[in-house]
């Protein structure tokens, strides 16, 4: 069972320092045409991420990583918005930090429970993937319920590593 950490506990651990510096927020209608829109914004926002923090054999897959994860959020919140409400807005929210990049997806749907299992492939599940490949490509992921609000965030880091004598940056 994989579970997604609260996050009061990963500051009281210094995994997260916040304020992040703020790169973009969009907000759209809560709509399923509008899913490619948020996950190229994010996937091109992590790709001049990258530019600057990765090494460049390794920036398609930083930046394939965001699109998918932003993509699986971006549905979920669309699928769970509430059908009484058609104005529902989901917001995308990217912010970085050093060789940090997190990305929250931020709407008004009624809470969920945000533990995840690996999913059945056995009984070929046609949904519930979603949670899980997020959890699998971002380095963390936590959930927070505020003011009627559910923000999921999710964050991956570019690492560094030492190769004959110089530093590259490689996400990991």
């Amino acid at each position: 069972m994989m579970m997604f950490q609260p996050q009061q506990e990963l500051k009281k651990r210094g995994q997260i320092k916040t304020p992040m510096n703020p790169i973009l927020s969009l907000t759209l209608q809560a709509d399923l045409r509008y899913v490619r829109v948020a996950s190229l914004t994010a996937c091109n926002v992590a790709k001049i991420f990258a530019d600057f923090n990765c090494d460049a054999a390794d920036i398609s897959e930083f930046c394939h990583a965001y699109e998918l994860a932003v993509s699986e959020a971006f549905t979920n919140s669309v699928r769970h918005a509430q059908p009484s409400q058609p104005e529902t807005q989901v917001t995308v929210r990217i912010s970085s930090e050093h060789r940090t990049l997190a990305v929250c997806i931020i709407d008004a749907n009624p809470p969920f429970n945000p533990v995840t299992q690996a999913p059945d492939i056995n009984s070929y599940p046609e949904g519930g993937y979603g949670l899980f490949l997020i959890h699998q490509l971002m380095d963390t992921v936590y959930y927070a319920r505020e003011n009627n609000t559910n923000t999921l965030t999710m964050i991956k880091q570019a690492k560094m590593t030492y190769t004959e004598n110089t530093w590259t940056i490689n996400p990991g």
